[in-house]
């Protein structure tokens, strides 16, 4: 992750970012206004890491006119593999927030988690 006025910008939105410059919604200056995005190169490094053009002009993908199918296909798997991080990411939260919990139950000796099964007070 990047930092940027003290935001955190994942590889999800570095993405979605990109995609929006490069399909033409808005300019590079108007997504660090839109976004908060500091620093005039910040997204300009972000379309070489994740952008379509900086790939094919650098020789990472195939030289020649990208098909739609291409386009669509790298998109997909520039999206597929952010959303894998981004998963990764809630996976490790969830282990994080688990283990909070279980350390504030032993040290507080106070059941936080619902128990199942359990009856509903008839109010």
């Amino acid at each position: 992750m990047e930092r940027s006025n003290g935001l955190l910008f994942t590889e999800a939105f570095k993405r979605h970012v990109v995609k929006e410059v490069e399909r033409g919604k808005i300019t590079k200056s108007e997504a660090g206004r839109k976004y908060g995005i500091l620093g005039h190169s910040t997204i300009l490094k972000w379309c070489r890491t994740y952008g379509i053009m900086f790939q094919i002009h650098s020789g990472k993908v195939k030289r020649g006119v990208m098909t739609e199918q291409d386009r669509e296909l790298h998109f997909l798997r520039n999206e597929n593999k952010a959303l894998k991080g981004e998963l990764e990411e809630a996976r490790f939260k969830n282990v994080v927030l688990e283990t909070l919990v279980d350390v504030a139950e032993r040290e507080l000796h106070v059941p936080i988690r619902k128990k199942y099964g359990a009856k509903r007070s008839g109010k």
